[in-house]
């Protein structure tokens, strides 16, 4: 068992102010069945703006144009509704992350690793609430395991190890196939999940083209070679 899957086990199955877009108004019923599905997506907007800790129940409520009562009819707390939303990112992104690796194993190693970023940053970039929501909470949680749902971030791990090793041969050991996937992850939770922050630290626009060709060129420089090697065992 990898140091990421007895992580998963032993998880269990359980600021300046800034404006959010307004919702359009009118107050659903409880018995209204499209309001789960709005109160998270309210969670996801806000927990992307606010860390766990400083969002409130009454924050999304607002945002998703409910009666407060109704977060704790649909979720009873603030700590369900956050793991909620979290495994919810999760289930969409799955799908897209397996399809990033679609075809690579007939593909040189360089050109197949430039098409997995290519892919990866494609989605990210247009969706990058899951590492932004990561990199919000990583500052503000001392404990990884105060933050409700953060397993999600070490199945995405895990899902990501599976994947590789079931459509690609991996040669590398354990530990530096973990380190891999621990470092590409990191990294992509500051560039991506903070990329506002990094891009004017770069004097760039976080929306421009030049951005993501700058986080490409990182990550080929840096995780290329050792994608190689993980890849080759050399």
């Amino acid at each position: 068992m990898s140091s990421i899957e007895k992580k998963i086990k032993s998880s269990g199955a359980k600021s300046r102010p800034v404006h959010l877009k307004k919702k359009a108004k009118g107050r659903p019923s409880a018995h209204d069945g499209n309001v789960r599905e709005r109160i998270l997506q309210a969670a996801k907007e806000v927990f992307t703006v606010y860390s766990f800790k400083a969002a409130s129940t009454r924050m999304i409520a607002k945002q998703a144009g409910i009666e407060h009562p109704m977060i704790h009819y649909y979720f009873e707390s603030k700590e369900k509704l956050f793991y909620a939303m979290a495994e919810a990112i999760y289930n969409e992104t799955l799908p897209f992350q397996e399809s990033w690796y679609d075809g690579l194993e007939n593909m040189s190693l360089r050109d197949g690793f430039s098409l997995f970023i290519d892919r990866m940053l494609d989605y990210t970039m247009a969706k990058p609430d899951a590492l932004r929501i990561a990199a919000l909470n990583a500052v503000n949680i001392g404990n990884i395991e105060e933050i409700p749902g953060y397993r999600f971030i070490l199945m995405s791990m895990a899902a990501m190890r599976r994947i590789m090793e079931e459509k690609l041969a991996l040669r590398g050991s354990n530990r530096e196939i973990e380190m891999f996937i621990y470092c590409f992850y990191g990294l992509m939770i500051n560039l991506i999940g903070s990329r506002s922050c990094q891009a004017q630290i770069l004097n760039m626009n976080p929306l421009e083209e030049k951005y993501r060709i700058w986080v490409k060129d990182a990550s080929m420089t840096l995780f290329y070679p050792w994608f190689k090697k993980i890849l080759t065992g050399q």
